[in-house]
């Protein structure tokens, strides 16, 4: 006669247990998704890959960060909760990269794609000499962060390995900035002598000496070669004689008028619309976002109207959809104002060009006309705003580190 009322209690202590369980599962969910919201909200630049399941008691995390102090605060809290976890989250970098955790580009420019593979999407590149950090490994293959935080994969070829030590070694050697639009390095000081490798404005390299009117440099892996002395600046008179400026941003900003477009591309070889904007601020000492949808969100917005009257030549366009009811703004192109309803770009049917905004002008762009969305300054928040010096990075000034 007791069969039964066992039955049922068991059954409904079975069914509380497993409620308590999922609603642990559910809140710790809720925890993470949290954390990702406000921690990571760009995967671009941040890792939160962490999923959730249940062994028994415990929820289980997996995945992978490379942010060790929210991963750290994301189980205080969970402790805090009484959650019964079990943390198999992999912290980056990775233990297998032993303590070569940093790296130095070591071509003119690298490829670097949103997967490991060359038959992947380029998702940017990274100029000769510049410092990135690495996550993670596989095969011949690097996940790295560039120093503007942006997070792909890049194949070996590119770079060197370096450990702390090293990397902190290079970003304080004496050094030389590569001022030409395109050339070479030579094995020997002539010209007419071997190639060691093409450069591109921009590229970095350490100094060794002059010699015959070209200066003997060495590169990352530790090759030397000869640059003619008219090509190159001293890096760090170069870095402190950057004036971001208007005049310097459109000139520059010119220099790249006919060059070819390039989806992910941010050197002279080729550039999209965003590594257009963002080489031409390098250039002139400003480290911007990688992408239009990151720029957007730095500088000082400025109000406009059909008129464009409060633009100044400098200001970034930005173009795409306006928010709606029922959509988010979506920011898909940004370009160069130069003034007077004209504006430089990196168009994907014409390279680097000039266009106008204006109806009636003999350059005017139906299509930019009606996707224009909003103007940001950012010669008005250098060093705030996301609007970055190099000056005042650690990458690339060495009284920063």
């Amino acid at each position: 006669m007791f069969a039964r009322p066992i039955f049922f209690l068991l059954l409904i202590g079975t069914l509380t247990f497993s409620c308590n369980n999922n609603g642990a599962l559910k809140e710790a969910e809720s925890l993470v998704a949290d954390f990702k919201s406000n921690y990571a909200p760009d995967k671009r630049v941040a890792l939160w890959d962490i999923q959730l399941a249940k062994n028994g008691k415990k929820v289980v995390l997996n995945g992978q960060t490379n942010l060790l102090e929210a991963k750290e605060s994301l189980l205080k809290e969970l402790a805090e909760k009484s959650i019964d976890f079990e943390d198999k989250i992999t912290t980056l970098p990775s233990e297998i990269l032993g303590d070569k955790t940093y790296g130095i580009v070591n071509v003119s420019v690298c490829n670097i794609r949103s997967k490991n593979g060359h038959s992947q999407e380029l998702a940017t590149q990274s100029l000769l000499g510049t410092p990135i950090k690495i996550l993670d490994q596989k095969e011949n293959w690097f996940l790295v962060q560039t120093p503007d935080k942006y997070i792909a994969w890049l194949d070996h070829g590119g770079f060197v390995q370096a450990t702390e030590q090293t990397y902190k070694e290079w970003i304080s050697s004496p050094k030389v900035l590569y001022t030409k639009d395109f050339g070479f390095s030579y094995d020997a000081p002539n010209v007419e002598t071997q190639k060691i490798s093409d450069l591109v404005a921009g590229n970095i390299l350490q100094s060794i000496g002059i010699e015959k009117g070209f200066i003997q440099v060495r590169y990352p892996d530790g090759r030397t070669a000869f640059v003619p002395e008219k090509h190159l600046v001293n890096y760090d008179t170069w870095l402190a004689s950057r004036t971001p400026d208007a005049s310097n941003i459109l000139a520059t900003a010119q220099e790249f008028l006919g060059r070819p477009y390039l989806w992910g591309g941010t050197s002279g070889k080729g550039m999209d619309c965003s590594g257009f904007t963002k080489t031409v601020f390098y250039l002139n000492g400003v480290q911007l976002a990688r992408d239009a949808s990151q720029q957007v969100h730095t500088g000082n917005l400025i109000e406009t109207d059909e008129t464009l009257a409060n633009l100044v030549p400098g200001d970034l366009l930005f173009f795409g959809r306006k928010a709606t009811a029922d959509k988010k703004e979506r920011i898909t192109h940004v370009g160069i104002y130069k003034g007077k309803g004209e504006f430089i770009h990196a168009s994907g049917d014409a390279g680097v060009k000039i266009e106008s905004l204006m109806e009636g002008a003999p350059n005017f762009s139906k299509k930019r006309a009606e996707t224009f969305v909003k103007a940001k300054r950012m010669v008005s928040s250098l060093g705030q705003n996301g609007v970055d010096l190099l000056a005042e990075l650690p990458a690339y000034n060495p009284s920063e580190l």
